[in-house]
């Protein structure tokens, strides 16, 4: 059988048992509880799909904020580069504000990444974020005794980061 022939005799099957061409009672039935069945069967799958994505998605979303505000933790916004790689202080001031805006960050950060770990465990943004978490306790131990008004002198960039520790990318 060709495929043109299957597909003429499966349209006449079709059209011979359509519930609203077939007068037999028991086919209309069976029809019905097929119907109802396979619906049901194909709402499942459907969910199924849809959260397995919702969590993949949340997972990523909760991610992508704790990197948000993992980024405004960088001590370079104390600085303005001069020449070189040397940095001037800005203002005492405005090193006030910053140093609020990252400390609210480390808050925000932790609480994002904390968040992928505990609901989203298998999710594939958890390793990083405990690692996240790792630098987030390192940082943090560099401005618990930032000092503003002490911080006028201007640094070297490539001594800075030697000495918290950091990777170049």
């Amino acid at each position: 059988m060709n495929k043109e022939e299957y597909i003429r005799q499966l349209k006449q099957l079709i059209k011979k048992y359509h519930p609203d061409l077939c007068t037999d009672t028991y086919l209309e039935q069976a029809y019905t509880e097929i119907t109802i069945k396979l619906n049901a069967a194909l709402e499942k799958a459907a969910l199924d799909n849809v959260s397995t994505i919702q969590i993949g998605d949340q997972a990523y979303e909760h991610y992508k904020m704790g990197i948000k505000y993992y980024r405004n933790i960088h001590p370079n916004k104390f600085y303005k580069k001069s020449s070189g790689n040397a940095f001037e202080p800005k203002p005492y001031e405005e090193q006030l504000k910053i140093l609020n805006l990252i400390f609210v960050s480390f808050t925000s950060a932790e609480y994002f990444f904390t968040k992928v770990i505990t609901e989203f465990p298998q999710s594939e943004w958890s390793g990083d974020s405990k690692e996240k978490i790792g630098l987030l306790k390192k940082l943090y131990k560099s401005y618990e005794n930032f000092d503003a008004a002490e911080n006028s002198r201007i640094i070297d960039s490539s001594k800075f980061v030697d000495e918290m520790g950091l990777k170049v990318i």
